[in-house]
């Protein structure tokens, strides 16, 4: 198995603590593993938060929380 792969499989980790520090403290993590990023941008998008902070404390483009907001109101 190549390393992506095995990388790829703890895209699905979330680690509670880690966002609650990014969405409570709003300090930037980078860290986080990509379903722990999704939950963050969603509570911080509940706190009213920019996309442009949401994509800095989380480290993505603020194009991705822009798509991650869309895809979340047409699941609704």
């Amino acid at each position: 198995m190549s390393a992506w792969h095995r990388a790829r499989e703890t895209w699905s980790t979330v680690e509670d603590l880690d966002i609650d520090f990014v969405v409570q403290e709003r300090l930037p993590d980078h860290g986080l593993t990509r379903a722990s990023r999704r939950i963050a941008a969603r509570q911080l998008a509940e706190r009213n938060a920019s996309v442009e902070e949401v994509a800095g404390l989380i480290g993505v483009d603020p194009r991705t929380v822009w798509r991650w907001r869309r895809e979340d109101r047409n699941a609704a």
